[in-house]
């Protein structure tokens, strides 16, 4: 138990104690930087921090392609130094950028960490240009101090096949060698009056660093599995639920967790770490609410 208040004290000393960065670097970085139509490559969104320590990042990933000379298959998670997405990647509905608001409880500065990666798939012979848009990077000193921030565009080049050459999909080979479960993980109640209109429900956080997890599936004593993301609220609020959370990768390995959800959960070490993910999330969701109401307002006035 004392490891674990240990965990506890130098998380939550890392929410509130200053930390100290001038700017970050946001790029990408390519399986490879030519593909033949029918490739596919992986794309890893990085950030360096220069020696800082960071905790949030949220922004947009733009494809710059005229003719649709390459698509994005899928996005992963695997070995992201972010374990809280308030907003996983997603695409936009024209397929031309990505969104994403990715968080760290604690802060982290690793030179060349992984935010996430994009599977981009050749279609047409021709040039991608993959740019860093409107991201911005916040510091782990209990303020969300925004820090300077410089991007760095990745060119692609799309070629035609040659006659009698195979299709390489770099993704399809990382998944193929994945034979490995998500690594263990734990299910940590919440109740708050600023989430899901005051009622019980649980946050999980599994790892994968092969291919990343895929989606989880949630049963409430025993009864039908629904699909859920990584927050979930409890059908049945009177407490006393077994719940069985399971973690899919995508290469379809499963790791099956399971905990009791009692009516009043007393103060413990899960409740504080529950307190410290949820002030997180509220903090980066609410801050990037304001900001784009307020970016909202201004358009409408001009």
């Amino acid at each position: 138990m004392h490891k674990i208040f240990k965990f506890i004290v130098i998380v939550a000393i890392g929410l509130v104690l200053p930390q100290f960065a001038s700017a970050a670097t946001v790029y990408l970085e390519a399986s490879r930087n030519t593909l033949s139509v029918g490739d596919t490559a992986v794309v890893a969104v990085k950030i360096n921090a220069d020696g800082g320590v960071i905790n949030t990042i949220e922004g947009d990933v733009a494809l710059n392609s005229l003719a649709n000379n390459a698509v994005v298959q899928e996005f992963s998670l695997a070995n992201s130094s972010f374990g809280l997405w308030p907003r996983t990647p997603s695409l936009s509905a024209d397929g031309k950028i990505i969104s994403f608001v990715g968080g760290v409880p604690g802060g982290f500065s690793i030179e060349g960490a992984t935010v996430f990666k994009i599977i981009l798939e050749a279609r047409k012979p021709g040039r991608v240009t993959i740019s860093p848009k409107n991201i911005s990077v916040y510091q782990n000193d209990g303020q969300g101090t925004k820090l300077q921030t410089q991007f760095k565009d990745i060119v692609i080049d799309v070629v035609a096949a040659q006659p009698g050459t195979e299709i390489v999909n770099d993704w399809a080979a990382i998944v193929s060698r994945d034979v490995t479960k998500p690594e263990d993980f734990i299910i940590v109640p919440g109740q708050t009056n600023s989430l899901f209109e005051g009622k019980k429900f649980v946050f999980f956080s599994a790892i994968d660093n092969q291919s990343g997890i895929d989606y989880y599936e949630v049963s409430e004593d025993g009864k039908a599995a629904v699909r859920s993301g990584s927050t979930y609220v409890l059908q049945d609020q009177s407490g006393n639920v077994e719940l069985t959370v399971t973690a899919y990768d995508k290469a379809g390995n499963r790791r099956v967790v399971k905990s009791l959800v009692e009516p009043e959960d007393k103060i413990s070490w899960k409740f504080v770490i529950s307190v410290i993910f949820i002030g997180i999330v509220l903090k980066v969701v609410y801050k990037i609410w304001k900001r784009r109401k307020s970016n909202a307002s201004f358009s409408s006035q001009n």
